[in-house]
């Protein structure tokens, strides 16, 4: 019984699969030649008739359930038909039929009999492995490798480490849909891994006998078969000479493991959900990380290249693995006039204002950029994440001792030092604090800093007076609660 269900519940999904093909393919069809007519009556202004124009205007005239496409066309068809004035050449009578006998074709080909049949023959141009060549250089014809090696070595991050192995496959995109095919999945496993038993009888519900099951297995089976190891001249492999007199050479440049790469990166976009979530909205940033593409420039090449590499849009997350440098105390600016310079070997401020430099530079014209919507929110994002990073140094140098500002020779601009040093409860230091314009001063100085910075990031940047305005303006309204230290006390734990 529980065979049979199985059975039955890869029917379904089968079915589903090969029934959502031919949707996409009619669907894709329809859509040019609706597209392709749109041009001819709008070349000739027939859209100045209402009930034309209405019948082209995809946001108004709609199916109201997508599986009705075909028939929501074929009405329209009719419809423009039904208008005596139509464009030359135009014959929606043999659109029309075009579009019936395309339809049978569609139908005929993703019968589900019909194509499995077909695909079970076309399977051997799919090849599974765990070390994919393709992804070296993309017109490699070597197949992919399949790692039989189960050594585990300690300390080595290997194919063999891996708890469960996902095979990738490679395969033009002339044969995707077999390949998609073969990654469905049900209970926990893929329907690539049923095929290696050639007696299963997963697709017992499409055959009209036992015999056309056998040759769908056998045909299906061809994909997973080890393939022959053929080299390459493309495939270059780089040999360092390790031990010279016993003619032994490391090797440098493997060929990588797609199956190991796949996991990393869905571990990868895990924890980073899972971080996110804990983070409830809050600023993080992964610094140093780096990406490596894989022939990102056509997402339709991906495919042919691998699967996996399909999956992961031809990219590859690499983060740092450098212990973080800790500072063994955390000092004031006792030094420095302004705590600005202090935040100026932070990694993610010099990294905000690199990309400000460089989108100014860009546009000149700052006016331009302030009136477009979406440059604006560039360089607003690019001061509010500063605006963060003054915020996390002026948070950690407040938890300092109380008092650490009352030092001789100290050269902070007393206006720094009533924000730092925020407790302090000395008689000169509250008049000060509650009647200066200390705010002003901190604004004005961080506007000066960041143009300083910009300059050096990027020779070409001229700091204009709307420069400094904006950078005050932005930077006062996230910091205005900072400014708020009036009724400030100390805080438990703070000497």
């Amino acid at each position: 019984m529980k065979e049979d269900a199985t059975v039955d519940s890869w029917k379904a999904i089968i079915s589903n699969f090969i029934g959502g093909k031919q949707s996409n393919e009619l669907r894709s069809y329809l859509d040019k030649i609706f597209k392709d007519l749109r041009k001819n009556y709008g070349k000739l202004d027939f859209f100045n008739d209402d009930n034309i124009r209405f019948i082209f205007d995809a946001r108004k005239n709609k199916p109201v359930d997508e599986k009705n496409t075909f028939d929501f066309v074929v009405e329209q068809l009719r419809s423009l038909n039904a208008f005596n004035d139509k464009p030359p050449g135009v014959d929606i009578s043999s659109l029309l039929e075009g579009v019936f006998i395309k339809a049978q074709e569609f139908s005929d080909k993703y019968n589900e009999n019909n194509w499995l049949t077909k695909s079970s023959v076309d399977a051997k141009n799919i090849t599974f492995g765990t070390h994919v060549p393709k992804l070296t250089h993309s017109s490699i014809k070597t197949k992919p490798i399949v790692s039989n090696n189960n050594a585990i070595r300690a300390g080595f991050l290997t194919t063999s480490c891996l708890t469960s192995i996902k095979y990738d496959s490679v395969a033009s995109n002339a044969y995707s849909q077999i390949r998609d095919f073969f990654s469905l999945e049900f209970d926990g496993k893929k329907l690539y891994e049923i095929f290696e038993d050639k007696d299963n009888i997963v697709l017992k519900r499409f055959s009209h006998n036992e015999n056309q099951l056998k040759e769908w297995n056998v045909g299906f089976s061809k994909a997973i078969d080890i393939k022959a190891l053929e080299i390459d001249p493309l495939l270059k492999q780089v040999y360092f000479p390790a031990y010279n007199e016993e003619h032994k050479y490391h090797l440098l440049a493997q060929i990588e493991s797609s199956s190991l790469s796949v996991d990393i990166h869905n571990l990868t976009v895990k924890r980073i959900q899972e971080f996110e979530s804990l983070m409830l909205g809050e600023r993080y940033s992964f610094p140093k990380a780096a990406q490596v593409f894989v022939t990102s420039g056509n997402i339709l090449s991906h495919g042919n290249v691998s699967q996996f590499n399909a999956i992961r849009r031809g990219t590859k997350n690499l983060f740092s693995c450098q212990p973080p440098v800790w500072h063994s105390q955390l000092k004031p600016p006792i030094y420095s006039r302004s705590f600005f310079y202090e935040l100026s070997r932070n990694y993610e401020v010099k990294e905000n204002i690199q990309y400000l430099a460089d989108f100014l530079t860009r546009f000149e014209n700052l006016q331009l950029s302030i009136k477009d919507p979406k440059r604006m929110r560039w360089i607003e994002e690019w001061i509010e994440n500063l605006a963060d990073e003054v915020l996390v140094y002026v948070k950690s140098i407040q938890v300092l001792p109380v008092g650490w500002s009352v030092t001789e020779d100290i050269k902070l601009k007393p206006e720094h030092q009533v924000l730092l040093d925020c407790y302090r409860q000395d008689e000169g230091f509250l008049v000060m604090k509650h009647s200066s314009d200390w705010q002003a001063v901190i604004i004005q100085d961080f506007s000066a800093w960041l143009n300083n910075r910009l300059t050096q990031a990027n020779e070409k940047f001229t700091p204009q007076d709307t420069h400094t305005k904006l950078w005050m303006k932005i930077f006062k309204a996230n910091f205005r609660e900072e400014f708020d230290t009036k009724g400030l006390a100390p805080k438990e734990g703070i000497v």
